[in-house]
């Protein structure tokens, strides 16, 4: 019955219909063959590839993923430029791609979204307008990838005072003294507590670290730094 059926069928339907068959299997072969060689949109093939890197190259991946800007989606390119999306490295580093910033470039990289604090910096001591360029960047005290998240060897009170208190720099006022200390002691705390803290105590180590900006960006006033010395206090007596 079958195959009365089937010798029924005219043969320019079957012919038709075999057309139809390979036409599709040729389609679903040449897009998979085509798009298995291009990047997705939205693919970040600066990780990818640096992924698969050995030594520092993949180390830095590591630390930006567990960095303020990595937890908040800001990639290579936020920062470096370049196009994530293509998969060959010369590609990839074309248009305004930048990979080792000069302290100059840095400045201008960083203040692309932090405006305010790229303002007060450079009307700090930090920029004096006779040498017209920074004594130091945002990298030396934030770090580059690790922003947020400071490796367990960085002091900011030491990174201070490898500057002030030596030759020429008096040191720090001592209430700014206090201050780094301060930042330093609640960082320890927070890292020991391997990120177990409630959300109501991270809100109010963020606002003794901003307060605190607002402090060292500008150089200026001092006055403010009996209150932040206080509720950090309280602060580190919370986490224990």
């Amino acid at each position: 019955m079958r195959a009365e059926r089937a010798n029924s069928i005219p043969i320019k339907v079957k012919i038709g219909v075999k057309f139809l068959l390979v036409s599709v299997f040729c389609f679903n072969f040449l897009t998979f063959a085509s798009t298995s060689q291009i990047p997705k949109p939205g693919v970040d093939n600066c990780v990818q590839c640096h992924s698969q890197a050995t030594g520092r190259p993949a180390e830095v991946v590591a630390i930006h993923r567990a960095s303020t800007h990595g937890k908040a989606g800001i990639s290579c390119d936020g920062c470096h430029g370049g196009d994530p999306e293509e998969r060959d490295k010369l590609k990839a580093h074309t248009g305004k791609f930048v990979g080792k910033p000069d302290r100059s470039a840095l400045l201008t990289i960083c203040g692309n979204c932090h405006e305010r604090q790229l303002d007060q910096f450079r009307s700090s001591r930090h920029f004096p307008e006779s040498l017209g360029k920074p004594r130091l960047d945002c990298a030396d005290c934030h770090g580059a990838h690790s922003i947020g998240n400071p490796p367990e060897s960085f002091s900011l009170a030491q990174y201070c005072a490898s500057c002030h208190g030596l030759e020429y720099l008096p040191p720090l006022a001592r209430p700014l003294q206090d201050l780094v200390v301060l930042i330093d002691e609640l960082n320890d705390r927070a890292r020991a507590k391997r990120g177990n803290l409630s959300d109501d105590l991270l809100k109010q180590r963020k606002e003794i670290r901003s307060l605190t900006a607002e402090i060292i960006h500008p150089t200026g006033n001092l006055s403010e730094i009996g209150k932040i010395l206080t509720e950090g206090e309280q602060l580190k007596r919370t986490i224990k």
